[in-house]
Order: structure tokens, then sequence, then C-alpha cells
């Protein structure tokens, strides 16, 4: 298996006992849903029950224009109301009508309608008709509860006790109120349908809703789960043992699946490259950090072996002029390791400041800097030193050229270009140090410093690493007394030249080799 395919497995982790974030999502709309349909449900039944009623009254209403008018087709009793001494129930088949009572089968009337005539607060005459045609009397109770209508009122809902619940009306006339009502099943009937049919409506739009949502979040949180995957898989890589890659990455159909896992692929993405180039870096200065200790103590071997063995040969020997040259050369050798030392702690220090800052940043002194006396006193002093080689200076501006840095690191990076030429150079070779101004005069103007020679040329292959620790040229560009360098010179040039914000490059051909710093100007405060 491929350390890719193993990366992007997904594992599982305590936090999957926490509901999925799937499911969440499904029971929020679910419930959402059930609230939505809740209340649209319970508008429309209101709304739909309002609107029979309204129906109801209607009829209600024209029903109480027959029963006024079927009085005249009886009168009313003036005896005792029927079925009053015996108190039957309304449902008892002996209980028959009076002869007077004929209006309360009126024509028109629907069954289960109610008639009756109030007189001085009691049922006179009262009953109904139900589906067979049959009439019926009232019970006491009923006809109390028809006698606390009151007249000329809106229509009114009353519980009849077994007849049910009714819609009731009552209109006076000449002393008499007559009393209509009609039956509530088939209207609470209906809503009860009503209510059946959105509960079964509801369950099923449930039920549908929460499966099609259940797969269109399953889809659409599938990169998501890539994306974790991705993530969980760095963990299977062997990074705490120095492996720097980091193959695995979001796929770019991930990225841009949809706004927000495509966002958060690409800042994974991004995190990962980091990681990489961080790790890179750090690997990179370790193994450079291995070869600049095994190269420091590789040099310093030299001089102390030497040492060495001049002390021994001091020690054995008992001629004067013997131990003085002896002791001449442990001196030189001293210097060359002390001058050795010194290299290497500036260089570390450069590297541990740029290190811990992230920017090539160089524990120097920051203040303005003539730069052109620098280059003057550092061109005399070589002039003296190898005065075999012919030294040119050229400066073209007559003011003193200003740039902010450190003087005693700008000046090494003089000395140090110039040495480089004076020793890798047979005599007779002519240095040209030129010093010009680039862009408009003034504070911050940036400087340019070239010293270039007309002796061999450096090698091609050499090039690329010329300005690495350690680096020497060859037997052709060695100085002529046949002492070796400490391969140091350039590479503190690019350390110092970088700590101050500016570029050292070389370029190197038959008759011509040029060493150009740039270096920013003085910054204008």
């Amino acid at each position: 298996m491929s350390r890719s395919t193993k990366a992007i497995r997904a594992r599982p982790t305590r936090a999957g006992r926490v509901p999925s974030l799937r499911w969440r999502v499904v029971a929020a709309v679910a419930l959402l849903l059930v609230a939505t349909n809740v209340v649209v449900g319970a508008v429309t039944v209101v709304a739909f029950r309002g609107y029979l009623v309204d129906r109801l009254d209607a009829e209600l209403s024209t029903a109480a224009n027959r029963t006024v008018g079927g009085r005249d087709g009886a009168d009313a009793p003036t005896g005792p109301p029927p079925g009053s001494s015996s108190g039957s129930s309304s449902g008892s088949s002996s209980d028959r009508p009076d002869p007077d009572n004929a209006f309360i089968g009126a024509p028109g009337q629907s069954a289960g309608t109610v008639v009756a005539i109030v007189r001085d607060g009691d049922v006179v005459l009262g009953g109904y008709t139900d589906s067979d045609g049959d009439q019926h009397g009232l019970s006491s109770a009923q006809r109390q509860t028809l006698t606390a209508v009151d007249s000329g009122a809106d229509p009114a809902t009353i519980d009849l006790g077994s007849l049910g619940t009714y819609r009731v009306q009552a209109v006076g006339d000449d002393g008499d109120v007559f009393v209509t009502a009609l039956p509530l099943g088939d209207l609470n009937a209906a809503i009860a349908r009503l209510l059946l049919v959105i509960g079964i409506v509801t369950v099923l739009g449930l039920v549908v809703a929460a499966w099609a949502l259940a797969l269109l979040v399953r889809r659409s949180l599938r990169p998501l789960e890539r994306v974790a995957a991705v993530a969980s898989g760095v963990t299977d890589l062997d990074l705490e043992r120095g492996d720097t890659d980091i193959p695995v990455r979001v796929a770019d159909a991930d990225l841009t699946a949809n706004r927000e896992v495509g966002q958060v692929g690409t800042a994974l993405n991004r995190l990962l490259g980091h990681v990489a180039r961080a790790l890179t870096v750090r690997r990179d200065a370790e193994a450079g950090m291995r070869t600049f200790v095994a190269d420091a103590s590789h040099e310093l071997r030299t001089p102390i072996a030497t040492v060495r063995a001049y002390a021994e040969l001091t020690a054995r020997s008992s001629d004067l002029d013997a131990i003085h040259r002896n002791v001449d050369r442990i001196g030189r050798e001293a210097v060359r390791m002390g001058d050795l030392v010194e290299e290497l702690l500036l260089l570390a220090r450069l590297d541990a400041t740029a290190l811990a800052s992230g920017v090539p940043v160089s524990p120097i002194v920051r203040e303005p800097v003539d730069l052109t006396s620098i280059v003057v006193e550092a061109t005399m002093d070589a002039r003296a030193t190898a005065p075999g080689h012919r030294w040119t200076l050229q400066i073209v501006d007559d003011h003193p050229l200003t740039v902010t840095g450190d003087a005693e690191q700008l000046r090494r990076v003089v000395t140090n270009l110039l040495a480089n030429a004076r020793t890798h150079t047979p005599t007779g070779t002519a240095v040209v140090v030129s010093l010009q101004r680039m862009g408009p005069s003034g504070a911050g103007a940036a400087a340019r410093l070239v010293v270039a020679n007309d002796g061999p040329p450096i090698p091609s292959e050499a090039l690329p690493t010329l300005f690495d620790r350690f680096t020497r040229g060859e037997a052709s560009r060695t100085r002529a007394q046949g002492q070796g360098t400490s391969g140091l010179g350039l590479a503190i040039v690019q350390a110092v030249v970088s700590a101050h914000g500016g570029s050292v490059r070389v370029a190197s051909g038959p008759g011509r080799t040029a060493f150009t710093v740039d270096l920013p100007g003085q910054s204008a405060s």
C-alpha cells in the first residue's frame, strides 16, 4: 500500500460518540418541518372550521325563518309541555309529538334540526325530526338548555347532551321565542378528517424529506470527510525521523466541491505546504550545521597538529635558533586558528540571529557609514600589502556615499573581497575597485561596489558554490606563497551583505572576474 493511499484513510476517533453533523442537520431540519407543518395545519384547521361555521350559521338563519313561518301551521298548546311529565329521554320511541307540534317537521328543515317555542321561560313546544322522519321530544335538561338562549343574539354553540353539540339561534316574536338549532356533528367529522389528512401528510412528508435530506447531506459532506482523512493521514508520516516529504494533499476536485469545503481544503494544503517547507529548512539547516562542524573540525585539525608538533620539537631541542623558529611558527598557527575561530563565531552569530527572526538580520549596529572612506582605506591597505598587483580605484561621485549599517562589518566585506583578489590571482594582475551611486542622489540612494580583476577565471562548476563555507579555489588561483585559505571569506561577505539587506554576485570569464555588491542607501529618518 502506497503512502498516499494509506494517508487518506479516515480513522475513528472518540469524537464519533457525539452525533455526527449529518444527523444533527437532518434532525434540525426535521424539527423545523414538523413545527412548520403544525403551524400550517393549525392555521388551516382554524380557517376551515371558521368557514364551515359561517356556512352553518347561514343555514341556521334560514332554518330559523322556517321555524317562525311554521308557527302558523299549529297553535302552541296551553297544557303542560309534551314529555315533561314523564321525563323520558329524547330517544324514547313512545314519546310521540302532540298534533300541535306539526311545525317541528316543517317543510325544508333538515334532519336533526331542533326547534322549540319558549314562553315565559319554559319550552311549551319543542322537538326534532330524525333522518327517518320520526319526531322526538326533548328531555328536561335539553329544554332547560334551550330556555337559556338569548333572543336576538348571534348564533352560539350549545351542548344538548345525547344529541351532541349544536349551533343555536333564538328569535323573539309576540312574546314567544322561537329557538332553532343545527347539529355540529358533520362539521366536527369534517374537521377530524382534515386533521387526519394533515397528520398523514406530515408524517409521510417528514419521512421523505428526512430521507432525501440525509442523502443530500451525506453527498455534500463526502469532500469534507476526505479532507479530514488527509489531515488524519499526515499523522502516519515519520516526521519525527526527519522525513520532510508530505505527499498527501486535498484533491483539486474537493477544492471546488463547494465554497466551504474548498476553503478548508485550500487552507489545509497551504498548512501542509508550509510545514513541508519548514521541515525542509530545518533538515537543510541541520545538514549544513553538521557539514559546518565537520569542516571546522577538519580546518582546526591542521593548525592544532602543527602547534603540537612544533611544541614537541621545541621541548626536545636545545638549539636556540631552532626553538625561536618553532615558537614563531607556533605563533603564526595560533593567529591562524584565532582568525578561523573568529570567522566561525561571526557566521554562527549571523546564522543564529537570522534563524530566530526568520529574516536576514544580523547582530550589527545600524548607523550611517561613509562607505567611500572604507573603500579608499581598504584599497590603500591592499596596495601596500600586495605591491605586485596593479590596483585602480574608481569613484565617480565627488560626495561621500553613505549607507546604513555596521562600519566594522562593511569594512570586513571590502577587505575580504580585496584579499580574495590578491590571494587568488598572480602577481601583475590588474585589480579595479569601483564605487558608484545607484539611482538619484541623496538619502536612500543605493551603493554598488565592484571588485574586478583580469586574472585566471573561476571554473564554471565552482560558481554555484563559491559563497559556500570552506570553498577554495583551484591551485592556479591559490596564493603564491603556497599557504591555503580558510574558505570563509566569501561566505562572510554574503552573510554580512544579506544582513544589511543587500546582495552579492559574481561573474567570471576569460580576462575578467567581477564581484558586485549592492547595498541599500542610508535610511531616511
